[in-house]
């Protein structure tokens, strides 16, 4: 049998180096050969071995509990676990190299994608009428752009500040609606909480675009921002966002430092004060699951979690929104318990709202549950502080493309498909809203 803590400490210093060394290089990590295991949980006893490989640093969970990365030196150590333990597996993926130097269209980033991004660093990112919603764009030119959509919308947009960053990076956002003098309901909806979700900012702001172009041709969304205000946040995790795009495209967490540990970053969808430290969470700073010390340790989680409970005390905020991928789901409270809430049969009602939409228009299916029914108990999850502690009642998460054949590093051919079955999705979710709320 294997030697769990002699193969942590092992592999824990071996990332130590793989870091140490990709900063000093200054390229950004390489996974080649690295694998991703689709694995076949059919017994409790099989999600108790997941738990333990989950619950150290030396492996990548991508989707629980069925899809792990492992690097090539570990590679064979997984299956010898795995084999062990009767649990039926697949090479999914057989090198996520490939998928990272495929992400983007025509390959590895080109010229012009290094100039955009010189423009963008230099302070002159892409004005809105010639942004490209089909590429992938760094933190600068998302930040730009929300600047650039509040001029180009003056009279349905406001762009604010939640706060700064724990790198102090502006944590910019967009309030969405028409003006009144009354205080409307509001609707809350972030993306990006963990960084290496590029296809959630992303598809966030093609959804906003959308909705703004469509005001007054839409009856939907035309109701929509005559009678609520919507506050949109594109990236809650900005210094996790750019370290996946300089130095780790796989990194989930965020980017402060834990007291006692090399490990760097906080879950920050494990750090909201609701439940939290419970169930699918970890203790151990180098877990890409870690819980953080304390909840709400996480400036980022704290800058949102603050500007909402100021907005609840002057708004009813009716619905709440955080954007993930992947997986294709729709998914509901709770998070940190399988005991299902009294709104359980209406939250399905509002998921088969956005599966049937979403599906007609590329044929993509989604599926609605609660989040252990479909994927596994997360406690300290936004969703549940939304539920929980702001008791807005349609309090819900998304996981959007792909079902794992390219998993977290979809590539931009997909970034408008997966856009354009999301805000059909979201239409019909709000629609429903703007009709039970």
């Amino acid at each position: 049998m294997l030697n769990w803590s002699d193969s942590f400490v092992t592999s824990h210093r071996i990332l130590a180096w793989i870091c140490l060394l990709t900063l000093v290089s200054g390229e950004p990590l390489r996974f080649d050969g690295y694998k991703v295991f689709r694995v076949k949980v059919q017994t409790s006893h099989d999600v108790s071995i997941i738990d333990k490989i989950q619950s150290t640093d030396k492996y990548d969970v991508w989707n629980y509990p069925s899809d792990i990365m492992t690097a090539p030196s570990d590679a064979e150590e997984l299956e010898q676990l795995l084999h062990e333990n009767g649990i039926e597996f697949d090479v999914w993926i057989d090198n996520v190299q490939n998928l990272v130097d495929h992400q983007f269209r025509g390959g590895h980033r080109t010229s012009q994608r290094d100039r955009r991004t010189e423009r963008s660093i230099n302070g002159d990112g892409p004005a809105v009428h010639d942004f490209d919603y089909s590429v992938y764009h760094r933190y600068t030119e998302i930040d730009q752009w929300i600047k650039d959509t509040a001029a180009k919308f003056p009279n349905l947009t406001e762009e604010f500040i939640i706060g700064k960053s724990y790198e102090q990076r502006v944590m910019r956002a967009l309030k969405v609606g028409v003006p009144s003098e009354s205080k409307k309901p509001v609707m809350w909806v972030h993306s990006g909480i963990h960084a290496r979700e590029w296809v959630t900012p992303a598809t966030n702001m093609w959804m906003t675009n959308q909705m703004l172009m469509e005001y007054g041709n839409d009856t939907v969304i035309t109701r929509l921002l005559n009678d609520y205000d919507l506050y949109i946040l594109f990236s809650m995790n900005p210094d996790g966002y750019d370290f996946t795009w300089d130095e780790n495209r796989l990194w989930r967490k965020t980017r402060s430092p834990n007291m006692g540990s090399t490990c760097v970053g906080t879950d920050p969808n494990r750090n909201w004060n609701y439940e939290w430290g419970g169930l699918g969470v970890s203790f151990n700073p180098c877990s890409i699951i870690f819980c953080g010390p304390y909840p709400h340790s996480e400036i980022e989680v704290k800058n949102v979690i603050e500007f909402l409970q100021t907005l609840s005390k002057t708004h009813e905020i009716k619905f709440f929104m955080d954007i993930h991928s992947y997986s294709q789901l729709y998914l509901n409270p709770w998070g940190y318990t399988r005991d299902r809430p009294t709104d359980y049969d209406e939250h399905m009602e509002v998921g088969k709202a956005f599966a049937d939409a979403a599906k007609a228009v590329h044929g993509k299916i989604y599926i609605p549950g609660s989040i252990p029914d479909v994927l596994s108990p997360a406690s300290g999850s936004s969703l549940d502080f939304g539920y929980g502690v702001l008791k807005v009642k349609f309090s819900h998460g998304l996981e959007l493309r792909d079902l794992g054949q390219y998993g977290f590093v979809l590539p931009e051919e997909q970034i408008l498909p997966t856009a354009e079955e999301t805000y059909a999705g979201m239409k019909a979710v709000y629609d429903y809203v703007m009709q039970h709320a």
